[in-house]
């Protein structure tokens, strides 16, 4: 089991997220997830977060990965990818769309450009996410 901390990490995080797992034929099988990513390098998913904690660099390659999944989710349900039940529940759940300003979750990122709050808000309606309650 692999425990010590190489910077190529940063990297390989990022291409994990890029895309949703598949099997071996091809077909969509989940999004991707920091345990995934944890297990796809040999490493308990504890080991994941103690290096967010001791290197900066991979803690931001992490924040991007995140990203990624929002924007990769909202692609694959407009697309028709995923079962846009499962993909409003993850979104509302996890980045806070959905929510009131007093319910949104502190964590979720911050400075999102306008284009990409604009996608968020024509996925949200077309998902049935009220945003206004």
């Amino acid at each position: 089991m692999a425990t010590v901390y190489r910077k190529k990490y940063c990297d390989d995080v990022m291409a994990h997220f890029s895309e949703m797992r598949k099997n071996k034929k091809g077909s969509i099988v989940g999004a991707p997830s920091f345990v995934s990513f944890a297990d796809s390098i040999g490493v308990p998913i504890s080991q994941i977060e103690k290096w967010r904690r001791e290197h900066g660099d991979f803690d931001k390659a992490c924040q991007d990965a995140t990203e990624l999944l929002r924007q990769l989710l909202m692609d694959a349900a407009l697309s028709g990818l995923v079962n846009v039940s499962a993909a409003k529940f993850i979104l509302s759940s996890d980045f806070g769309m959905g929510r009131s300003a007093s319910q949104k979750n502190t964590d979720a990122p911050e400075g999102i450009s306008d284009a990409d709050r604009a996608l968020m808000e024509n996925l949200a309606r077309r998902l049935g996410i009220d945003e206004s309650h």
